[in-house]
């Protein structure tokens, strides 16, 4: 192959000092990048339109921009097939990713969902088919597509609302890892705002802290029924028949409650603080904000006008044993994590890859009549 060449060529230009662990093709290949740029305008948050709580004069008028290490963005420079550049991003990614919580890739010959599909399954990091986590993303509160067997889309929820960073931990198991691929950019807007987990758990009260340690939050999802849905429903999102949802909920120890009209709540208790099982460190890793109700009250376009008295919102947490939130607790993460997070303006081709644990994603909403913008999962 003529592809040999070009390898030797690459590897002539690596250093001597190489990554623990990094081998050569990769390390020549994959090579440190440029920083993240600053966002050609300013990425509002406080005051911004279709943004959880966006009112709230606590949160910080603009988002920081990248900084030099977060993300790390690493820049593909070589001609491999697409197996191939999976290949040596796992090397990258279990190398360096719990080191920068957050890696940026740029360059990559990816050319659309099917390229991005090839990509992960070299990677190797596909769900089980029977984890409890891809079950449960089946029943997720939030609108999304099966593209392939190995992607979907990330959300499909209105281009205008900002979907708040979080971890991706509302269920039962939870992935290791979030891989994000932007296809086609937005034309204003749709940065990945991105959250570090350990800034944010150090600059939380320790009491808030400490409280949610003693009792857990606990997670509620609802789903209307199908005749009277108007934005996800227990049948097409959890299960076709109440027998079946059941026997789902059952074997993930959910508890629930089937409602007079045939709507569907169901809940389970989980911790909001995990030890990162490579590092050692305790991190905040949980969605207690982005999972409660006010995640969808005044800020989703469907929900935006819906009166105060109406509580048929997709989700909600509380603290572990079912008492509210405290408002001014809530205000408090939020703002605590606005702080800790930068915008990252995307590209078409960027691969974005998440410590799970480590860093929050997250979604800025769009603007303007351009094309809609496109990013996998």
């Amino acid at each position: 192959s003529d592809q040999l060449p070009r390898m030797l060529s690459r590897l002539s230009m690596v250093s001597s000092v190489q990554a623990r662990g990094l081998s050569a093709l990769a390390a020549a290949v994959l090579r440190p990048g440029t920083p993240v740029a600053p966002p050609v305008k300013p990425v509002q948050i406080r005051g911004r339109p279709f943004l959880p709580d966006g009112a709230n004069p606590r949160f910080p008028e603009f988002m920081a921009s990248a900084r030099e290490e977060f993300p790390k963005v690493f820049s593909a420079q070589g001609d491999l097939s697409i197996p191939e550049w999976g290949g040596v991003t796992r090397e990258l990614m279990d190398e360096y990713l719990h080191q920068y919580g957050v890696i940026l890739l740029r360059g990559l010959p990816l050319q659309g969902s099917a390229d991005f599909g090839l990509f992960m399954k070299a990677v190797g990091w596909r769900l089980k088919d029977k984890t409890a986590y891809l079950r449960a993303i089946q029943a997720r509160s939030m609108t999304s597509t099966v593209v392939n067997d190995a992607v979907r889309t990330a959300s499909d929820d209105h281009r205008n609302y900002t979907i708040e960073p979080h971890n991706e931990f509302h269920t039962v198991g939870c992935p290791r890892y979030i891989t994000l691929y932007c296809e086609t950019p937005a034309e204003e807007g749709g940065e990945w705002p991105t959250g570090d987990s350990r800034a944010i758990l150090a600059q939380l009260d320790p009491e808030v802290v400490a409280k949610f340690e003693r009792l857990g939050a606990r997670y509620t999802v609802f789903y209307e029924h199908k005749d009277n849905a108007f934005y996800n429903c227990w049948q097409g999102n959890v299960a076709p028949t109440k027998e079946a949802c059941e026997k789902y909920l059952k074997a993930l120890n959910y508890e629930f409650k089937w409602h007079e009209d045939g709507a569907l709540s169901y809940w389970q208790n989980f911790p909001a603080i995990r030890v990162h099982p490579k590092t050692g460190e305790r991190v905040w890793f949980n969605q207690i904000h982005a999972h409660h109700e006010t995640f969808y009250k005044g800020a989703h376009p469907l929900f935006v006008d819906k009166p105060a008295e109406f509580d048929r919102y997709p989700v909600h947490t509380t603290y572990g044993d079912g008492t509210p939130m405290e408002r001014e607790v809530l205000d408090h993460i939020r703002e605590v994590i606005w702080k800790n997070c930068v915008a990252v303006p995307t590209q078409a081709g960027d691969v974005i890859v998440y410590d799970n644990w480590l860093a929050k994603h997250g979604r800025m909403g769009s603007f303007g009549d351009g094309p809609a913008r496109k990013v996998y999962v």
